[in-house]
């Protein structure tokens, strides 16, 4: 009977065991899902408090007014305008420095390894949404000063671009070439899902839970992305590949800021690939192009159906969380395709 309960005990552990097996295996996961997390919480609610810190800072009017918005059509326009004009120079602030910083990023990370960018890029991130809670306290702060506190340093660490690219090159460092396509589709699904629950979550949150508090909310946000951080410097290796050296003795600035990455980055983009690979790669770039020139499009979405419709937060939310969903599901069908062309070898023939 003794010996009966022991082995029913080992086959309960092995199998508790082999179960849990995976979670050796997370590794950018858990921080992608936080950063994405992060700002779907506030995507829409961001864009509203644009809109009321230019109505109160920017125009003067009062609280009433600008919380009931949509009753004044004149007004509503004119703050709209200040709104327009602040996005295309915050977009401007936040991209030329990523820009620049993209041609020595990849080579250089490729030598010195993944965490340090990804750290980087975490907490300029992290720096832009505390500066925004300071703003939303500050009743005579206007909408510049999101330009020059909050998105300035956050391009100047790196932004978007070294989130994703240091994310995306983690994994692939990490995984064997049988496992890499699923390891990216994971990492895929898994930032990918933040996007309709957050921007679901976000909006129950603001208008049931922090009374429409864009101070709590982007608290919320700054306490997810102090999570990835601090997840980032406990689980992350600083180096996953043999030939990335750590900096120890190296000038950090001198190191990165080295042309000889900018004339690497040049040849891997024009070197001579079998089975045309410099022109699928080209497509990507164009591809890719194409995708990130409607990304600003979000934005003034958000500006059109409240002047159009007189949408709130929470209609808005509704809508983007539906076309979200249907995004998501759509990419996921996609990437199951992908999958199956890639396990049979179609693109290698």
């Amino acid at each position: 009977m003794e010996n009966e309960l022991r082995l029913n005990e080992n086959e309960t552990g092995k199998k508790w065991k082999k179960f849990f097996a995976w979670i050796k295996d997370v590794s950018v996961e858990p921080t992608m899902w936080l950063f994405m997390m992060a700002f779907m919480i506030t995507s829409v609610v961001e864009q509203a408090f644009f809109v009321y810190k230019s109505c109160r800072v920017d125009h003067g009017y009062s609280e009433k007014i600008c919380s009931n918005l949509n009753d004044n059509e004149t007004i509503k326009t004119a703050v709209q305008l200040t709104v327009s004009n602040f996005h295309q120079w915050n977009n401007i602030a936040g991209h030329v420095v990523p820009i620049i910083l993209a041609f020595f990023y990849g080579n250089w990370s490729d030598r010195r390894g993944r965490k340090l960018p990804l750290i980087m890029g975490l907490l300029g991130k992290f720096i832009y949404s505390f500066m925004i809670v300071i703003n939303s306290m500050m009743d005579t702060w206007n909408l510049n000063t999101v330009v020059y506190f909050a998105t300035l340093p956050m391009g100047m660490l790196g932004g978007d671009v070294v989130i994703f690219g240091s994310c995306f090159a983690y994994i692939s460092d990490i995984s064997s070439i049988q496992q890499r396509t699923l390891r990216i589709t994971i990492l895929d699904v898994i930032y990918l899902s933040t996007m309709p629950t957050g921007v679901a979550l976000g909006s129950y949150i603001y208008t049931n839970v922090v009374n429409k508090s864009y101070t709590i909310m982007f608290i919320i946000n700054a306490t997810l992305l102090f999570l990835a951080i601090l997840y980032s410097l406990i689980k992350l290796k600083w180096q996953t590949l043999p030939q990335q050296q750590v900096l120890m003795g190296t000038n950090l600035l001198t190191d990165f800021f080295d042309k000889k990455h900018i004339i690497a980055t040049i040849k891997t983009m024009i070197k001579t690939r079998p089975n045309h690979g410099k022109l699928h790669l080209l497509f990507l770039l164009i591809i890719m192009m194409l995708y990130v020139f409607q990304r600003d499009e979000k934005p003034m979405s958000f500006l059109y159906t409240q002047l159009k419709f007189k949408w709130d937060v929470n209609t808005y939310s509704n809508f983007k969380t539906f076309q979200s969903s249907t995004f998501v599901l759509v990419k996921a069908e996609i990437t199951s395709y992908r999958r199956t062309f890639t396990n049979n070898n179609i693109f290698e023939k």
